[in-house]
């Protein structure tokens, strides 16, 4: 990253805005065992700039910290899991469709772990459903945004990539 200005704080607020609204307004999709978190479809800004990492981690941090039934527990394990796969993401960005994956298998792992502990449950059957529901959602809304951002010429200008 270059250096951090006004502009980069501003969009790094925007998108955690964004992150948080898409969680509160599609909350009854966003948590427990089968989720499908719309807001996660933000996570292919981090193809377009790197620094949009800042505002999906607080973004995520917040969503789960404000409406989880898991209270912290979820905001510090489901950030992890954004950490991690927004970390994938940029060390393997191609091809998109595995690099899209990424957040699946992170969130599947790390939320299933804690869901699967703190709801005393077994623990392959909450991951294969979190795997499903984020993998939903990232290949069937993520990808198609992907795509239309990526032929975005005004759009790549002004996330400066």
């Amino acid at each position: 990253m270059k250096t951090f200005v006004l502009k980069d704080f501003l969009m790094q607020s925007m998108i955690a805005a964004m992150y948080v609204v898409l969680v509160f307004v599609f909350q009854i999709l966003s948590f427990e065992t089968i989720q499908f978190r719309i807001a996660e479809v933000l996570l292919v800004l981090i193809f377009f700039d790197k620094k949009s990492f800042i505002g999906l981690t607080i973004g995520t941090f917040l969503a789960n910290y404000l409406m989880s039934p898991y209270g912290i527990v979820d905001a510090l394990f489901g950030t992890l899991a954004t950490v991690l796969a927004l970390i994938l993401m940029m060390l393997i960005s191609k091809p998109k469709v595995m690099s899209l994956l990424f957040p699946a298998l992170t969130n599947a792992v790390v939320i299933g772990v804690m869901i699967s502990i703190m709801n005393q449950i077994p623990f392959l059957p909450i991951a294969f459903w979190v795997f499903l529901g984020e993998a939903v959602v990232m290949l069937v809304l993520g990808l198609p945004v992907y795509l239309y951002l990526d032929s975005n010429t005004h759009f790549k200008e002004m996330m400066g990539s």
